[in-house]
């Protein structure tokens, strides 16, 4: 099974604000972005010293009224790999929206749907995780038209990405708990036969302190064949340092489909916003069997 390298929220919570580079007549525009670079040691003979997915972003605001005001984002990532190992620089977010204190926010254009901020147990830098954006049931980074509500401490979230193809899910916080569910439909796909494929992904977050537990559920339907997911994790931080463990297990209708993924790690912020760290990945399938890989890389983010 294709898996897709995700970021975590909570691992850049608190990293760098966008800083602010223009604000004038209730008009605002900030710069953001993080470089970003690694070492991946699969063995003595496969050593690769690279960048690890650069991007910078342009975030701007503009007051219409009272309580409403429009936005808009653009990020551009770098990648090394999409036409043929090329170095390119891609759009990857760019979207507009309006957002009202009463009604809520609406956004439209290329963005990430909840699913991605349900992977709770993925406190990583590089380990891949399954499934979550998976593009064949409407789950990937695309194009869409979003809707997000917040009620004190509870949202909904609801995204339309064309006419057979959409997905409504919420979150909830309550004393240090997160919980999240999102399901995604895509009806009548024509590459699977006229099939409905969906995606149901559940999530779980528990703060104490400096210890932070997460787990996660994925139920995936693509042309019939079922594939489930269930991943724990934890991270606890020490001073400016901080170590992880997670696990996720994987199990399908097909061979390709049935695995387990470990990764353990720690970081450490040796200034403000500078972060470097050690990750050790172990992969697990019935079909490639497994593959141990350790990453060491740094982050600077602004």
């Amino acid at each position: 099974m294709k898996k897709t390298i995700l970021a975590s929220a909570i691992l850049l919570a608190g990293a760098a604000n966008a800083a602010e580079v223009y604000n004038n007549e209730g008009t605002s525009v900030s710069l953001g972005g993080s470089f970003r670079g690694n070492v991946v040691i699969a063995d003595s003979d496969n050593v690769k010293f690279q960048d690890a997915g650069s991007r910078f972003d342009i975030k701007a605001a503009k007051e219409i009224s009272d309580g409403l005001k429009g936005f808009g984002q653009i990020e551009i990532k770098y990648s090394d790999s999409i036409t043929d190992g090329n170095d390119v620089l891609y759009v990857n977010k760019a979207f507009v929206g309006l957002d009202h204190e009463v009604y809520g926010k609406f956004s439209l254009g290329k963005q990430l749907g909840l699913n991605d901020d349900l992977v709770m147990n993925d406190f990583s830098y590089e380990t891949s995780t399954y499934l979550a954006q998976n593009a064949s049931v409407g789950s990937n980074t695309q194009d869409q038209l979003k809707y997000t509500k917040s009620f004190d401490s509870a949202s909904v979230v609801v995204g339309l990405i064309d006419q057979d193809t959409y997905a409504i899910g919420g979150t909830y916080d309550v004393a240090g708990l997160s919980l999240g569910v999102s399901y995604n439909i895509k009806n009548d796909v024509v590459a699977t036969n006229g099939s409905d494929n969906s995606a149901l992904i559940l999530g779980a977050q528990y703060s104490l302190d400096a210890l932070t537990v997460g787990a996660h559920y994925q139920a995936v339907e693509i042309d019939s064949a079922d594939t489930s997911v269930v991943g724990i994790g934890a991270t606890y931080q020490i001073g400016q340092a901080r170590v992880w463990a997670m696990y996720d297990m994987l199990d399908g209708d097909v061979a390709d489909d049935k695995g387990s993924l470990v990764s353990i790690g720690a970081d450490y912020e040796l200034i403000k916003d500078v972060k470097a760290y050690a990750e050790y990945q172990f992969d697990d399938n019935d079909v490639d069997g497994s593959d141990s890989t350790v990453f060491l890389g740094g982050r600077v983010y602004f």
